[in-house]
């Protein structure tokens, strides 16, 4: 009888006994909800958000962007210019380690800079560090970058993620792109399970108590049920779309499980026109301009989600004033292939919205909604007349990834010899004031060859579980490096 009621007690305590542990396990670990899984880990050739939200725990920079969008020292102790600014003199961080155990040197920052400027290895934003003409180590932590010219904006461009050179030695461009690489980040990878999860680890709990132990990303391809999930607490925290914020203020029962934080990303949604095709001549782009930009188009489309932007030169935006063009809609109908992002349901219904708006204008748009990595594909190879995409681009007038001849964002294959000049020469001035003159200068160019037309900057909104201590500060305004969780070390845990 009593082997019994023992038997009885284990079997009626374990269940108890394993949500005990389910709950310690949990408290250790931030469960983050994304919508895509990444597209890549590897740092060198991340250019989506959510791929770069999961690196940015894994590697650090020299320098990155804080909650309001100002620049500050990563991985960098001290620096300063030489020699008439054309040379940068950069002192490490020591003690800095890499997952393998290796610790951080001049070596790595050497080798990372080489491997990036090299062509074969078609890192995307190789564009962004042509101003460094040659890296040279000084000692264990130090190094000199020479520079092909002065450079007004260099910290902006020294964003990029440390590599360990160890793991760089003798490696093939077709090896590296597939490379799982060890970061100096506070975390590195545990579990990757796709396309349903990524579970990072702490990588070195002793020295970081307070932080995470584990970070876990689950895809959630639902948006509409990201709600639900943090109402259930099956994740902390999740992007959440402008019509739940609306049902939010109304719903007692979520607002006593999560709050929510908001803030803005440095870049926008924009429509780009294939130059090559000859359905999209300098007419039909000028109308295209005058309905979306100098019309209500947007504005009724948006329904207050966010704001119109006006130019490409997005620091220029609140300076700068839209003015119509003498121009017509076509007098023939002009059937034109619009491409753009499955995943992305507000680009299909802004699409959509397009599509019926321009039926009485003799326009018929053909939608076309791909895969990411097709999308892409399509993009870079002037498969489409006009197509919807978005970008993050660092904080900044520079747009010259979008708009230098054979620059890789460049989808329009805009050439312009006066564009190319005053983005060269935008980098070079350091007069604030001048600086901007020349890319109001830039901005008449794009008005001229109008190779796409921004559309808009969204509002975007986290859910956070009302369980876990949100930082004095969160982002702001995030930049094409940065996410919102960028400073994780300010995400702490409460420590019993």
């Amino acid at each position: 009888m009593k082997k019994n009621v023992f038997l009885f007690l284990i079997f009626i305590c374990i269940p108890f006994f394993f949500k005990g542990c389910s709950k310690g396990l949990e408290k250790n670990t931030l469960r983050v909800g994304i919508h895509t899984f990444p597209a890549s880990l590897n740092p060198v050739y991340v250019t989506d958000e959510t791929s770069q939200a999961v690196v940015n725990k894994i590697f650090h920079s020299l320098f990155y962007y804080d909650s309001r969008g100002t620049l500050k020292n990563g991985l960098v102790s001290r620096c300063h210019l030489k020699n008439k600014g054309k040379e940068i003199i950069i002192e490490l961080k020591e003690n800095i380690f890499f997952s393998n155990g290796c610790e951080m040197t001049a070596d790595d920052l050497v080798h990372t800079i080489n491997l990036l400027k090299d062509r074969r290895f078609k890192y995307p934003y190789a564009a962004n560090i042509s101003f460094i003409k040659e890296v040279k180590r000084i000692d264990k932590t130090g190094c000199t970058l020479i520079l092909n010219k002065k450079t007004a904006v260099w910290k902006n461009y020294l964003t990029f993620h440390i590599l360990n050179a160890q793991e760089l030695k003798n490696v093939k461009p077709e090896d590296f792109r597939h490379m799982r690489l060890s970061g100096c980040g506070y975390y590195k990878i545990k579990e990757i399970k796709e396309p349903q999860r990524i579970v990072l680890e702490l990588k070195t709990p002793a020295e970081n108590p307070s932080l995470y132990s584990f970070i876990e990303y689950q895809v959630i391809k639902n948006t509409g049920s990201a709600p639900l999930k943090l109402l259930n607490d099956e994740i902390d925290i999740c992007e959440l779309q402008p019509e739940t914020v609306a049902a939010y203020r109304n719903i007692e029962k979520w607002q006593k499980k999560f709050t929510i934080s908001n803030y803005t990303k440095f870049g926008y949604t924009y429509l780009v026109f294939n130059l090559k095709s000859s359905a999209v001549n300098r007419d039909t782009r000028k109308f295209f301009y005058n309905v979306l930009t100098c019309g209500d188009f947007i504005d009724k489309f948006l329904a207050g989600r966010g704001e119109k932007v006006k130019t490409p030169f997005l620091l220029l935006n609140r300076k700068i004033d839209a003015a119509a063009f003498k121009t017509a809609p076509p007098k023939e109908l002009t059937r034109l292939k619009v491409l753009t992002n499955s995943e992305s349901k507000l680009r299909k219904d802004f699409v959509l919205f397009l599509k019926k708006e321009l039926k009485p204008y003799n326009i018929h748009l053909e939608p076309l909604f791909l895969e990411y990595h097709t999308f892409l594909h399509y993009l870079k190879n002037s498969r489409f007349d006009i197509a919807v995409s978005a970008f993050l681009v660092e904080i900044d007038y520079d747009m010259k990834d979008i708009f230098y001849g054979g620059a890789a964002f460049n989808y329009a294959t805009l050439n312009n010899p006066h564009m190319n000049a005053l983005l060269d020469q935008g980098l070079t001035e350091t007069d604030i004031e001048k600086r901007e003159d020349i890319y109001r200068a830039a901005h008449k160019i794009w008005l001229t060859e109008l190779p796409l037309v921004p559309l808009f900057n969204l509002y975007y909104y986290i859910g956070i579980s009302r369980n876990i201590p949100v930082p004095p500060e969160v982002y702001e305004l995030v930049g094409s490096t940065g996410d919102f969780l960028f400073n994780i070390e300010d995400w702490i845990r409460s420590v019993d």
